[in-house]
């Protein structure tokens, strides 16, 4: 039998707080009171000593935010899109929360997750949706299975992607083929396109009277292209399809705004572009569907006609607490900075880089340069009569510059992903290489 002890948020936790405040304060005194506070100390300053700045393109600016990392300065990083590196209020937050958990035990956990309630209501207004649409996740792959496995479909019916589709987008949707008949449908997209009419065209061309989800990327991972989300969601709207999106490249590199786009399902990794520690993420149900979806699972409380509430999809079991808390000092840091100088930070660099290509031979470039349709922060390339991956390795070798690849669906492209830290010095030195090596 669970008792109140098990659910943080019913009468006995009031109890708890109490006991937290004032039992433990008066036999620990203040060693205790700093360790469970409801606001750790580093998330208090994590914005500290932080302003906008005055222009995008001040170099002094953007070298003082990097003294907040713990970059490897012999390291020229621009591999963002796999894995985004923590501000230091961020690492701190984590070892602040385990060192409070492995002094505390139990009774640490409890302003752990009221710092993670507080950080689910932050997630939500950043990626401009309500408290009760958002769900936090461990990534962008948890939210993904969610989705494939929570839609209401029947033998026959399908749903449509496009062929440049993440495996861990792909793989829950294969699954569910073939283990309950219905069928993927797939359509090709263009690295880059001609235009976002050429997109949703390409789209509704293959619709068929099966089609019962469309499901495609914000930001593909390899190209960089920037899917036009409200365009192919109220497409599909219009003729009874649910949308969903793959989210995992985009917040924190652009603009995300999910009431204005429309979709009915989001899945995002908060890792990447957002800073977090590995292992957050959220999912977002539109309200309006939520009585249409079915999770993957249940956390600890019943998914029914007659009791429904997306927060019973997250976990209350034991879990990394710490962690999850510490979504809030990332995104307090990204705030500091502000959200449009980084989303234009990104973007000048990634034109300074394809302006740079320019310069080399036998460049292609499988990423647009129409910012309708390329994201800010990811620019892909193939060179002629080059392997990528035997690049990728060069590039290490040489220069320890590390970059990612896209091998596979007619691509072998070097992916390049900057953000706010880089530096154009770091993107001439990748140029140098290349220059070098060609």
């Amino acid at each position: 039998m669970r008792t109140n002890e098990d659910h943080p948020g019913t009468d006995g936790y009031a109890d708890r707080r109490d006991f937290l405040k004032y039992g433990l304060v008066a036999a620990g005194g203040v060693a205790a009171s700093s360790l469970l506070a409801t606001e750790p100390a580093s998330a208090q300053a994590a914005a500290e000593g932080i302003s906008p700045p005055s222009s995008i393109d001040d170099e002094s600016y953007w070298k003082g935010i990097r003294t907040h990392f713990h970059i490897d300065p012999e390291v020229i990083y621009l591999n963002n899109g796999s894995l985004g590196v923590c501000p230091r209020p961020v690492t701190q937050a984590v070892y602040d929360g385990y060192v409070r958990m492995g002094t505390y035990g139990m009774e640490a956990r409890w302003p752990l997750q009221e710092q993670i309630r507080e950080a689910r209501k932050e997630c939500a207004a950043y990626l401009g949706a309500s408290e009760n649409e958002v769900v936090l996740t461990r990534n962008a792959t948890q939210g993904l299975m969610h989705i494939a496995n929570g839609i209401r479909m029947n033998r026959g019916d399908a749903v449509l992607m496009t062929t440049d589709e993440h495996i861990a987008g792909i793989n829950p949707w294969r699954r569910r083929a073939e283990r309950f008949g219905i069928d993927m449908h797939h359509v090709q997209i263009p690295s880059p396109p001609g235009s976002v009419d050429e997109v949703v065209a390409l789209f509704e061309e293959a619709i068929t009277p099966r089609t019962k989800v469309l499901f495609f990327c914000h930001i593909t991972r390899g190209p960089g292209l920037l899917y036009p989300v409200r365009e192919l969601s109220n497409m599909a709207r219009e003729r009874g399809i649910v949308s969903a999106v793959d989210g995992a490249q985009s917040p924190g590199m652009t603009p995300v705004d999910l009431h204005e786009m429309g979709c009915d399902l989001f899945a995002t990794s908060l890792h990447k572009w957002s800073l977090t520690p590995p292992g957050t993420g959220c999912l977002y149900v539109r309200e309006g569907f939520q009585d249409h979806f079915w999770p993957l699972s249940n956390g600890n409380g019943p998914w029914s006609d007659n009791e429904r509430a997306l927060w019973l999809v997250e976990p209350w079991g034991t879990h990394e607490y710490p962690i999850r808390a510490a979504i809030r000092p990332a995104l307090s840091f990204l705030h500091s900075i502000g959200l449009d100088n980084i989303y234009a930070r990104d973007r000048m660099l990634s034109d300074y880089l394809k302006e740079r290509l320019n310069e080399l031979p036998g460049i292609r470039l499988g990423t647009s340069r129409d910012h309708s349709l390329s994201s800010p922060g990811i620019t892909s390339f193939e060179v002629e009569g080059w392997d990528a991956q035997l690049l990728r390795g060069i590039l290490d070798g040489k220069a320890r510059v590390r970059v990612s690849t896209d091998q596979g669906r007619n691509h072998d492209m070097i992916r390049v992903s900057t953000h706010f830290y880089n530096t154009p010095a770091e993107i001439d030195k990748l140029i140098d290489v290349f220059k070098e090596i060609l």
